[in-house]
């Protein structure tokens, strides 16, 4: 009678309540509760991937959208699995050890690959720069400049102002300096000028002012710069800065160059060339010594430029 008891109470309406998993038995509940969290798992892994790509990363790239959810996608089905191998009573000692080793190894053969991958959602995050922006990336690289074309995953791509591509990895483009020059509406132009020594500085500057004022697109705020830089060796060096549009910024650039060329032209004012004072020595007595360099000072022609020093031997 109790063996009978025993047979009941082991089965459900002539369904066993234990079935041979490979020799052991395992209970019919167990299993069901086991499949029933691997199909939840599931369903919430591929709601989460749709919120996630349609809703949560509307703002980043379709790439980086993707990225983020298929990796919240395997995250939960990953918890799924484990907590039903947990439910299901199989000791998981050794498989968290092996997958501890196992994470360690990739971990390290990964790092870099990661590291581009947070980098990347760093770069959609704090958007220092943007498809179709004109950078100049600084620092931890090489000074790269060229036109945002694509900013994935991993890389971001940029077409250089040559024509050539360039791919950068997102670490390195994240912990460089970034100097996004289509961060304003303006941008200044600055034009270096050479004027001989004779040449009236204030006359100048009120002539290359003056040009500026009728340039159409030359901004009245921030008002033009122009002032007397430094003395150089042979030029006093002007200064002209003046604020653009910054979308006609290259053309108005070399357009006020050869502008202010003509202005000084115009105007008869001199753009002197490098001038250099060369002193030689008689070679007859250099050859006697009388220094440690094989010129005395007696033997300097002070005073004399070149082609004052060539007609007079003529």
């Amino acid at each position: 009678m109790s063996a009978e008891n025993a047979t009941v109470s082991s089965s459900w309406f002539g369904i066993p309540g234990t079935i041979d998993v490979f020799g052991i038995p395992v209970e019919l509940l167990t299993i069901l509760l086991t499949i029933v969290i691997i199909v939840a798992g599931f369903v919430i892994a591929h709601s989460v991937r749709i919120v996630t790509t349609r809703y949560l990363g509307s703002h980043l790239p379709p790439d980086t959208r993707k990225t983020i959810g298929r990796i919240s996608y395997y995250v939960i089905i990953a918890i799924a699995l484990f907590s039903a191998l947990g439910v299901s009573g199989i000791d998981l000692s050794g498989v968290f050890l092996a997958g501890g080793i196992a994470g360690i190894v990739i971990g390290f053969a990964t790092q870099s690959l990661f590291s581009n991958l947070i980098s990347g959602i760093f770069l959609q995050v704090d958007k220092p720069m943007k498809i179709g922006d004109p950078v100049l990336i600084t620092g931890k690289l090489p000074d790269v400049a060229g036109i945002v074309v694509e900013i994935t995953t991993l890389s971001s791509r940029l077409r250089m102002f040559d024509g050539t591509y360039v791919r950068l990895p997102n670490s390195d483009v994240f912990l460089s300096e970034i100097r996004n020059f289509s961060g304003a509406a303006a941008r200044r132009v600055e034009i270096s000028v050479r004027i001989a020594y004779r040449e009236d500085t204030t006359k100048v500057v009120e002539m290359i002012r003056k040009s500026l004022r009728e340039t159409p697109l030359v901004l009245i705020e921030p008002e033009p710069d122009i002032y007397v830089d430094s003395l150089g060796d042979s030029a006093v060096n002007i200064n002209v800065w003046c604020w653009v549009p910054f979308s006609v910024w290259f053309n108005m650039r070399k357009q006020l160059v050869e502008q202010v060329k003509k202005e000084l032209d115009a105007n008869r004012i001199e753009i002197p060339l490098p001038q250099r004072i060369v002193y030689l020595a008689d070679r007859s007595h250099s050859r006697k010594g009388g220094s440690s360099l094989g010129v005395s000072s007696g033997e300097i022609h002070e005073g004399l430029n070149i082609d004052e020093y060539m007609h007079q031997n003529d």
